[in-house]
């Protein structure tokens, strides 16, 4: 009798053991999310069959035409990669959502999807996306953004696909010098956003005043104001000769627009976000072919290369009825960007978050075939990309995306040695 209740006890008393260590282990395994799934670790968004990456872009806000393209351009590539066996033996899937430029909306959002995703494919515009960045951050999230800031380089965990806006600015302001479309001792007018996609406009108008022998006045609208008439008139009063735009469609149509009615007939230079081929159509259209410039460093849909050919030609098939921009290419080779990442960390049999952020670092000589410029993720904290295109607006490409290039992607040699 004595004998079977010790048994008993320490029959009890073990299961109370094995129950106690399960539970500490599962404890620690939901705090982190990480696991291992067919001999992967995996973190959160990662099952033995699915990538889960999330995307957070503007559907119906200031930037709506190109947020929507740059993730029709993502779901193509998400396709491609898909169709071709997916990375790790798993599909990769998106969860999308609509921030509508609005930076408290984007924080919401990202609390929502953050638990169930391994990473972010797109995040659009400067504000959201550094209001997100201290959790960015801290919960090792890679995320590729839609926006080409330099201050958010400070984080390990941000993919900017291309170089930054002070470099397009740089180099584009390098172009309309060397193509005598502006002169040493001018004076030029940048109208750039408050907020960090301005200040990062102005950062490059300004380094390239000081090394090019120009002189800048300055004009800070809300992204929420559309009408720049008092910008252009100011702009106007102060002698310009040249108007600088860091701003996004809408700005572009009313300064373009105004200045034409008010004689102010000089060159136009707009970081990447500023364009939308829709512009053509509008009552500004004949002045922004006549005198706009784009500097980016993604190609056009336009472009007459194999690569940029073969993502029109499935954009068209996927999305027969829509109208394409340059948005379509850039998303389609940012999401081959995370492509690499995530092949570099399944060969490390790693697809926790943290084990996602070494991969990215790994990553030299990015290529993507021409779509974006070269890139190297492998010195942190660096611009990974000084080489942009310039490209002017074209009415006869309009139902592509109403560019052309005027100059192949080069580099500046005020950019070369720039540190932001």
């Amino acid at each position: 009798m004595t004998a079977t209740r010790t048994r008993t006890r320490a029959v009890l008393g073990l299961a109370l053991v094995l129950s106690l260590s399960f539970t500490a282990c599962s404890t620690k395994a939901n705090k982190t999310g990480d696991k291992t799934e067919g001999g992967v670790k995996a973190g959160p968004g990662v099952t033995k069959d699915k990538i889960s990456l999330g995307v957070l872009t503007d559907e119906s806000g200031t930037f709506a035409a190109l947020g929507t393209t740059v993730t029709q351009g993502n779901q193509i590539a998400v396709d491609e990669i898909n169709a071709a066996g997916g990375i790790c033996g798993r599909k990769l899937g998106l969860i999308v959502k609509d921030t509508a430029y609005d930076v408290q909306k984007a924080v919401s959002q990202y609390a929502e999807i953050s638990p169930n995703i391994a990473g972010i494919l797109q995040i659009i515009g400067s504000p959201a996306t550094t209001a997100l960045l201290p959790s960015i951050t801290s919960d090792h999230m890679v995320s590729a953004t839609a926006t080409w800031a330099s201050s958010l380089l400070s984080s390990p965990d941000i993919q900017i696909s291309g170089a930054t806006y002070d470099i397009e600015m740089m180099n584009g302001l390098s172009y309309l010098l060397d193509q005598g479309l502006i002169h040493k001792g001018d004076k030029l007018g940048h109208i750039a956003f408050e907020g960090a996609y301005g200040d990062n406009g102005l950062e490059g108008s300004k380094y390239a005043a000081s090394k090019l022998g120009f002189s800048i006045v300055t004009q800070r609208p809300k992204a929420t104001e559309t009408d720049m008439t008092s910008a252009v008139q100011a702009l106007k009063q102060a002698g310009v000769k040249g108007i600088l735009l860091t701003v996004g469609p809408k700005q572009l149509a009313s300064a373009a627009g105004v200045a034409a009615s008010v004689g102010l007939d000089v060159p136009i230079l707009g970081n990447n976000p500023t364009f939308s081929p829709l512009l053509l159509n509008s009552p500004a259209g004949p002045a922004i072919e006549k005198n706009f410039y784009l500097s980016a460093s993604s190609s056009p849909l336009s472009a007459d290369t194999p690569a940029v050919k073969k993502v029109l030609a499935a954009f068209k098939a996927k999305y027969p009825s829509a109208t394409p921009n340059a948005g379509v290419a850039y998303g389609y080779g940012v999401a081959k960007i995370y492509e690499q990442t995530l092949k570099a960390a399944c060969t490390a049999k790693d697809l926790t978050r943290q084990g996602i952020e070494t991969a990215f670092h790994s990553l030299k000589n990015v290529d993507t075939q021409g779509i974006i410029a070269p890139l190297d993720y492998s010195k942190q904290g660096e611009i990974p990309a000084r080489q942009t295109i310039i490209a002017r607006a074209n009415k006869a490409n309009i139902n592509i995306d109403g560019l052309k290039i005027e100059k192949d992607l080069f580099e500046s040699d005020i950019a070369k040695g720039y540190q932001p």
